[in-house]
């Protein structure tokens, strides 16, 4: 079974018992970020599971099903989702804003928020400029979490995305949802969600030993890590699936983006 997995901190307790456990044989690890998971979701059989980002979820679902009622959500804030820009967002209309390109849902939520939150009318949207050509830039994942505790130079406002829908919406923020393959075994799909469950126990109880090596990767505290990691909800709950509700009924309000697979003019 080859089983995606993101390179961000943020999962890490998904995969806790298959990196530092014993060994699944059967069981493949693909690495890739965001926007290349959806990519392979949409290749038949390139993964059979994986944290699939909200809005590629939504191209896939006729292919994919929900697994085990795991996602990758934030109750306040996400810490690795920000947007740093050179001039208050009210501010941003008519100015260049840079995405990275490993996101597909961050750069779809940033769009909601400026556009519907802040009022921002014809900001251009490029992929992956140099920071020198734009006003603002989304970043996420590991990145994105060490420039919000160092500073990016030139960028004096930061706003976390996850804590921007949350002050808009009260509820929490969902990046990606585990999904499996349809085609899959039940049986094989029982297992995995029982492993992936398993995981996020053991990782909880080996905790203090994980931040500190992810901590000295990243050059952050032990503390700034736990931090984090405890700002993940792992597990589907009720206000996690109104989110997703209401998350899909904003989408068909932007134009240019995707909505089930159909970019909309």
């Amino acid at each position: 079974m080859k089983l995606a997995r993101m390179p961000y901190i943020n999962v890490d307790p998904f995969y806790y018992t298959l990196e530092h456990g014993a060994r699944e044989p059967d069981i493949e690890l693909v690495t890739g970020f965001p926007r290349q998971i959806g990519r392979l979701a949409d290749d038949n059989e390139s993964i059979d599971a994986g944290p699939i980002s909200v809005m590629d979820y939504l191209s896939v679902q006729n292919t994919y099903e929900p697994l085990g009622g795991l996602c990758v959500a934030v109750r306040e804030k996400a810490g690795s989702v920000n947007l740093f820009s050179r001039l208050p967002a009210r501010e941003l209309s008519n100015h260049t804003i840079g995405i990275t390109s490993q996101t597909s849902t961050s750069r779809v939520l940033m769009r909601l928020i400026l556009e519907q939150r802040y009022g921002v009318k014809s900001a251009i949207y490029l992929d992956q400029p140099g920071q020198d050509a734009v006003d603002a830039y989304l970043f996420i994942g590991n990145n994105a979490l060490v420039y919000a505790h160092n500073g990016l130079k030139g960028f004096n406002y930061m706003y976390d995305l996850g804590e921007e829908w949350y002050q808009w919406t009260g509820l929490p923020f969902v990046f990606a949802r585990w999904a499996v393959r349809k085609a899959v075994l039940g049986s094989s799909k029982d297992r995995l969600a029982a492993l992936l469950g398993q995981s996020l126990d053991s990782f909880w109880q080996h905790e203090p030993e994980m931040a500190q090596t992810r901590g000295a990767e990243l050059h952050l505290s032990t503390g700034a890590v736990q931090d984090y990691w405890h700002l993940f909800i792992y597990r589907q709950t009720a206000e996690v699936d109104r989110s997703l509700a209401l998350f899909s009924d904003a989408l068909k309000e932007i134009k240019g983006v995707f909505f089930n697979g159909q970019e909309k003019k």
